[in-house]
């Protein structure tokens, strides 16, 4: 089975990008074989080759207008398993994909937009298990490291600052990346039993709650977007209600910790059960709808 990874545009590759980090360990296997896995080849190419059935997926973003160039392009596929990738902002317009026998994916969805079509969150970086320590012991009850760029992250920041929870460790840093080294940065998370996870710049969405489901950390996720708006994400996203804490109003940290700090380790376990079954469930999903 192929799985090609399509770019129409010179400037965008897939493969470096890091919201390719949970695709990736989703077609090479790694997050799970089912009984009827197929051994999946990736391959970046520039345009497809004449095939029966294969899974495509793009960088969205960067192929804004040429949705009909990408019509073309899977037309040559009989049976297509789509992955719209890396378009946070929703700019690519999914109504133009026009196929007879289509499986579309949409990571970073949008509730009214996308809806209808499968969902995949931005997931972990590609590095993350480069890093990853080998134990998980807890020194913190909060953990963040990151750049403070919009209104949600700054109530984050004032609502962790003036809060009653001991043993914090929050570091702002003055851009992406520019932090803590990458194996410092997982140490660290890794460390914290809880991990606040603001939206992202558009949607709640963000690599911080993926990264905190790997490290064993609990994200306490946002649903308020920056613009104001809340969103119901998180359920909505997963398909199902989700195990980890979430809030509108970073204010709220004080009474969320409250509710869940004597059970924290039984939330931790059962979360880690949820994330275990989750991740084989996409490799299950993926199977199903190759042998359609």
């Amino acid at each position: 089975m192929k799985a090609y990874i399509l770019s129409l545009n010179s400037e965008a590759d897939l493969t470096k990008q890091w919201d390719f980090g949970l695709l990736k360990d989703l077609l090479n296997g790694d997050l799970w074989k089912s009984p009827d896995w197929v051994d999946i080849e990736i391959k970046s190419v520039k345009k497809l080759s004449k095939d029966e059935t294969a899974i495509v997926a793009i960088p969205a973003r960067h192929h804004t207008g040429l949705e009909s160039d990408i019509n073309k392009e899977l037309k040559k596929i009989s049976k297509v398993i789509l992955f719209l990738m890396g378009d946070e902002e929703a700019d690519f317009d999914i109504t133009k994909i026009k196929h007879n026998n289509i499986h579309i994916w949409v990571q970073n969805p949008h509730i009214g937009k996308h809806d209808k079509y499968n969902k995949i969150g931005t997931g972990y970086p590609q590095h993350i298990h480069q890093y990853l320590p080998k134990t998980f012991e807890k020194e913190y009850e909060m953990f963040f490291a990151g750049q403070i760029t919009h209104n949600r992250r700054t109530d984050m920041v004032d609502g962790l600052q003036k809060s009653r929870i001991d043993r914090q460790k929050i570091i702002q840093t003055e851009g992406f990346t520019q932090g803590l080294e990458k194996d410092e940065y997982y140490s660290e998370m890794t460390k914290a039993r809880f991990v606040p996870c603001p939206s992202g710049a558009v949607i709640p969405d963000s690599f911080r709650l993926f990264e905190s489901l790997e490290c064993m950390a609990i994200p306490i996720a946002d649903k308020r977007l920056p613009s104001g708006d809340v969103w119901e994400y998180w359920d909505w996203l997963f398909g199902e209600i989700v195990p980890f804490p979430q809030l509108t109003e970073w204010w709220q940290i004080d009474d969320l910790y409250d509710n869940v700090k004597s059970d924290w380790q039984n939330l931790l376990h059962k979360q880690t059960a949820w994330w275990i079954q989750y991740k084989r469930k996409l490799a299950y999903k993926l199977m199903e709808q190759i042998d359609a």
